[in-house]
Parts: C-alpha cells; structure tokens; sequence
C-alpha cells in the first residue's frame, strides 16, 4: 500500500513538471506565407526557431539564407547582408527591409512542434 502511494505521487509529480516544460520537443518549424508585393517575398521557412539558427527566405525567383538574431515569443528578427525581417509570430505580420525597400506583408502562419 505504501509503494503504491509512492508510485502515485512520483508518477504525479514527472507529470506536473512534464507538462510545464514549454520547450520539450523533439522538432518543430514555423513557415510564414506571404501575399508577395514588391519585394516578391513568398515564404519563411524556419526549421529551428532559435536565435543563431537560419532561416529560408523564398522570393519569386530565388532564394536566401539569413540568421535569427532576435527571437522571442512575440517576434523573430531574421538578417543578412541586404535584408532584415522582422516578424510578428502571432499574426504573420512582417516588416522587410531589403536594401533601400521597405515592404510591409501580411503572412499566413504556419507551425508545427512535436
């Protein structure tokens, strides 16, 4: 009986602390769609939204690469030599300042984490 009980407060407990550990998974990405405009900005991809990691940056006709050097709950601040993005996680919203072009995009959130 006393085992049991034990086993039930043990169980009890790794599920609280289990459940509150927000940044426990195994993998997880966030795409942003956008509506392109003048810039032709057609997607974010990023597959480890992390500050240091890279993001994908898709245009009408190629294809960048830029770091994350800002990420909070709210926003990711993606640069590289002529861009910076900075984008609103919860709504899409995206500003790009890519070299003397500034281009506000409504973007279509898309994430995943397991």
């Amino acid at each position: 009986m006393k085992s049991s009980k034990n086993l039930f407060i043990c169980l009890t407990v790794c599920l609280i602390i289990l459940t509150g550990c927000d940044d426990l998974s195994r993998f997880s990405y966030e795409n942003y769609n956008c509506q392109p405009r003048l810039t032709s900005l057609y997607e974010i991809r990023i597959s480890q939204p992390k500050p240091g990691a890279f993001a994908n940056i898709l245009y009408a006709k190629d294809q960048s690469k830029a770091k994350i050097t800002s990420l909070t709950k709210t926003q990711i601040i993606i640069e590289s030599k002529s861009l910076r993005l900075i984008v609103d996680r919860q709504t899409g919203f995206t500003k790009v300042y890519k070299d003397n072009i500034y281009e506000s995009v409504s973007c279509v959130v898309d994430k995943f984490k397991m």
